[in-house]
């Protein structure tokens, strides 16, 4: 079935004059809001101050995430903006929605709730029972074969009258378009975030994007490394070994979001990840070290939780000195992380915590910056690819 359209010519002077200023602000103002909430609230007053009796919205967007598969967001007349976030494997909740059977047919799905049965579909009982009088389902089809939609609710005894519709028909288009750029915005941001990081994404995005584009910092550098990995997955299947890393990785990575560092990089079993200093040194360091006792306490709940031969341990470093944050690699195929002899001689301090038996060591540089912690000293060591030997300590756990 062919998409039904109507265009602009086809509705009477007053819906065309309603519709045309909608659309006006829909390929406007709207495309450049960053907010998409500001998007929501602004399209939906425009469709009531052109006298549609809208009572509840909702938009729905496939997405590149890693802990969903899609988004959206729902407005109601007393509630407002709610984001909805669509979990991966929920596809008997999908096709029991009118959204699947709008995909299916490529047309609107349109019923008044006094002329449907609430088997219909499985949002029915729910709208019934919140007064609604007419729903409205409307797909939209992205470039990429991936498809979402548009949903509109009235509580109005009539429903949505014949010259609501037609509007509604009128800018079926400039609705998608805005709908389409919004999500292609929002994979741009999720999709960069998901492999390099919020602060990384952020950098690329605004411009960071040539070989050689480098920021000088200060930072708490994070080293973390499994224990014994090479030995304990050689003995796994790859599915295993896959499941060790996940189990390790939500060990070490939410610690670290948590306190508002970054992680750059997992390089096999290696995590790197940074608290840039900005004005605050101290606050870097502490901020680091309150993260890798956090990754500790997870790792031994973890031991607990396991059985002995799937259970991993670990071994941290942190260090604090310059970086330089940006862009290397070659041609067109460029990496973005941090790079110096800070992140050498953390990755090398985490090898001397394997070889010595601990499980969080700490530079003297970092050390020094947290004056009030107790550290116990383990005295100096030759570190492979350092220069000079480094004493090192031990946090008191």
């Amino acid at each position: 079935m062919t998409i039904q359209r109507t265009s602009l010519e086809d509705v009477d002077r007053d819906v065309l004059a309603r519709a045309m200023a909608i659309q006006h602000w829909l390929i406007g103002e709207a495309r450049f809001l960053d907010n998409p909430d500001d998007t929501v609230n602004g399209f939906v007053s425009r469709l009531i101050e052109a006298g549609v009796p809208l009572d509840r919205m909702t938009s729905a967007i496939p997405t590149l995430y890693a802990v969903r598969q899609g988004l959206g967001r729902n407005w109601t007349r007393e509630g407002g903006i709610q984001v909805l976030e669509f979990p991966w494997g929920n596809d008997d909740l999908y096709e029991a929605s009118p959204y699947f059977e709008a995909h299916r047919t490529r047309d609107w799905v349109i019923f008044r709730l006094d002329e449907i049965d609430d088997a219909a579909y499985g949002i029915v009982p729910e709208l019934r029972a919140e007064g609604y009088t007419h729903y409205i389902c409307v797909p939209v089809f992205f470039r990429d074969g991936t498809e979402g939609g548009l949903t509109f609710a009235t509580r109005h005894p009539q429903g949505f009258s014949p010259s609501d519709l037609a509007l509604l028909r009128a800018i079926e288009d400039s609705m998608a378009i805005v709908l389409d750029l919004n999500r292609v915005w929002i994979l741009l941001h999720e999709t960069l975030r998901m492999y390099v990081g919020e602060e990384p994404q952020a950098r690329i995005l605004s411009g960071q994007v040539r070989r050689g584009d480098i920021v000088p910092m200060r930072a708490a550098i994070i080293f973390a490394d499994m224990r014994g990995f090479t030995a304990l997955s050689s003995t796994m299947t790859a599915e295993g070994t896959v499941d060790l890393l996940n189990r390790y990785f939500d060990c070490v990575v939410p610690p670290v979001e948590e306190g508002g560092g970054e992680v750059l990089k997992y390089i096999g079993d290696g995590v790197l990840a940074i608290y840039g200093a900005g004005e605050d040194d101290a606050a870097a360091c502490a901020k680091a070290l309150s993260a890798a006792k956090a990754i500790l306490e997870r790792v031994e709940a973890e031991r607990a939780e396991t059985a002995e031969d799937r259970r991993f341990d670990i071994k941290i470093a942190l260090h604090f000195g310059e970086v330089a944050y940006g862009n290397i690699g070659s041609g067109a195929r460029l990496d973005y992380t941090v790079v110096g002899s800070g992140v050498n001689l953390a990755s090398r301090l985490a090898d001397l915590a394997g070889n010595l038996g601990h499980k969080l060591l700490v530079s003297a540089d970092f050390a020094g910056h947290l004056p009030d912690c107790a550290f116990k000293n383990h005295g100096e060591h030759s570190l492979r690819g350092v220069a000079t030997p480094q004493t090192v300590f031990e946090p008191d756990l």
